[in-house]
């Protein structure tokens, strides 16, 4: 290093990264003169003072084992790469992989928000070529600049003009929009309805998006008429996003792999993930093959079947007659946002709210709640929440509890300020202790209740207890019925399993909610009933598609 310095001292930044180029391949080490005086100033910078910011930034660091490894799984599948592109390259481990793995490659082209990282990594990299045999290296460009500002289309147009085998290999951040912009981070593409979605749809999540799949899906646009091919490494979610999206939305690319990996080892982190790998320049593909990364053994194929998205191809097709619209509907339970005051512990007699307060107030508002968390618990000796519920309907005016159940609006008037606190939209405008996921169904005396969230699907058929019915909060979807004779029928249909194996092949079990109101909403118990001799009660039959119009799994 002390060489390079005497070399660099006296000669224009220019002259300086021509000679440093020549050592490492890097282009344009500085972008200027004072770079060139700060560099040789600070020739001793510790690598060890540059630090990955998941918050800001929204970055795992790749260990380089498995960036390694991914490296060698992208030959293996597009063979040797002659230019690479990584998006996201933060401390470098896909770069320096790709320099170890990618024998004939020509150019690295790697972008990098974080100018700490940008420094330490042009610096590692000089510092590697210095100290190895080495003697030719691909040109290397590092660019300190937003993804959502840089334009990558002269790169990959150019690899295209000289019909280059074109690698995108990487790790974008495994974060969403909306949790970059809770963090006040500029590192979010711009914003707006990318899926045109309308109404309660855009206002309550389904047009939050994970950071990692605009990046993806962007560069996938660009590249689509390329030779070669992607591996990044992506949260399962957002791969399911992607191969779902190209039933509407096409990009000319397929042989769709998805290695699971153990994100847990890898990165320290309670994430589904794994390393997706696409083929460019393909007609368009519909499935994709899940495998381990590992081991390289096959676990099952997921995608589209007519027009149906699905978690597992192969079981479905056994199932499929039973996949179309209920003529039940589901609905989920009570959302109200305001535990501490609307949820009870029972306690020797007395109600216990959030505050630690005891409640007095009257018993007809107060109703046993289930939870996601008490379905395999169902049933128990006694119910571990118990519920206040002020409305009957959406929309109820709880004015009125003021002459019906003085305590209960006194009660309520007391903790107003609790209620003022909710942030929903939802809340808008609406009644002061308004709640939703309430109706008519609420208060039925039989119902079949399965949490969202579990891998473990169990329906329980739920009793009204002591005369109450039981409420179910919005984890949970539940059908409701007036009789128990019909509520067991659907329940013997919904236990069968034919029924279990069409929901497993349906739903995926990596998501946030397993179970949508969506799936629950295509499953065709009346026709299951009627070829398998269960006495079930008239129902209004919905016109419907055949299964190979659907609707999507997606809240």
């Amino acid at each position: 290093m002390n060489s390079l310095i005497d070399k660099i001292r006296t000669v224009s930044h220019s002259e300086a990264n021509i000679t440093i180029r020549k050592i490492c391949g890097i282009v344009d080490y500085f972008a200027s003169e004072d770079e060139k005086r700060d560099f040789i100033s600070a020739n001793e910078i510790s690598l060890s003072t540059v630090c990955e910011d998941r918050v800001a930034y929204g970055d795992w660091q790749t260990p380089q084992s498995l960036a390694d490894k991914v490296c060698e799984k992208h030959v293996q599948r597009f063979d040797q790469p002659d230019i690479a592109i990584e998006p996201t390259c933060g401390l470098g481990a896909f770069v320096f992989s790709a320099l170890e793995k990618f024998t004939g490659l020509s150019e690295i082209h790697a972008l990098e928000i974080n100018p700490q990282y940008v420094a330490g990594l042009k610096l590692k990299l000089l510092l590697n070529a210095l100290s190895a045999d080495k003697k030719k290296y691909p040109d290397i460009y590092i660019y300190n600049a937003d993804f959502f500002k840089f334009d990558f289309s002269p790169i990959v147009e150019r690899a295209l003009a000289k019909d280059w085998n074109l690698a995108i290999i990487g790790n974008p951040p495994w974060v969403t929009n909306s949790s970059q912009g809770r963090n006040e981070s500029d590192n979010v593409p711009l914003k707006h309805n990318r899926f045109n979605l309308r109404g309660i749809d855009a206002i309550t999540g389904k047009s939050n998006f994970d950071i990692s799949e605009s990046i993806t899906l962007g560069l996938l646009q660009l590249s689509q008429k390329n030779k070669g091919g992607i591996s990044f490494l992506l949260k399962n979610s957002v791969i399911r996003e992607l191969v779902s999206k190209q039933k509407s939305n096409p990009v000319h690319i397929g042989e769709f792999e998805q290695l699971a990996i153990d994100a847990s080892s890898e990165f320290n982190v309670s994430v589904d993930a794994s390393c997706f790998s696409a083929r460019f320049d393909c007609v368009p593909g519909m499935r994709c093959e899940i495998k381990d990364f590992y081991s390289g053994s096959d676990i099952r194929e997921y995608g589209w079947v007519c027009n149906s998205f699905v978690s597992d191809t192969a079981l479905y097709s056994k199932f499929l007659k039973f996949d179309n619209k209920s003529s039940f509907i589901w609905r989920s339970g009570i959302k109200h946002d305001c535990s501490s005051v609307l949820e009870l512990s029972p306690d020797d007699g007395k109600y216990i709210n959030g505050l630690g307060e005891i409640v007095e107030i009257e018993d007809d508002l107060i109703f046993p709640l289930l939870k996601s968390s008490d379905i395999n618990n169902y049933p128990a000796k006694q119910f571990r929440k118990f519920v206040i519920v002020p409305q009957h309907r959406i929309g109820d005016d709880t004015s009125s509890l003021k002459y019906s159940h003085p305590l209960a609006y006194n009660y309520l008037q007391a903790h107003e300020e609790f209620f003022s606190r909710r942030k929903s939209i939802i809340y808008k405008g609406k009644d002061t202790f308004s709640i939703f996921g309430i109706g008519d169904y609420s208060f039925k005396p039989y119902k079949i209740v399965v949490s969202s969230l579990y891998k473990n699907l169990r329906f329980i058929l739920v009793n009204e207890s002591q005369g109450k019915p039981v409420m179910v909060d919005d984890t949970c979807y539940q059908l409701a019925f007036d009789t128990l004779d019909e509520a067991k029928a659907v329940y013997e249909a919904l236990q069968s399993d034919e029924i279990r194996k069409l929901l497993r092949a349906l739903s995926f079990t990596d998501s946030k909610r397993v179970i949508t109101k969506q799936l629950l909403m295509r499953l065709d118990i009346e026709l299951y009933c009627k070829e398998n001799g269960i006495d079930l009660k008239p129902l209004p039959v919905h016109k419907e598609k055949s299964a190979c119009g659907q609707l999507s799994l997606f809240d």
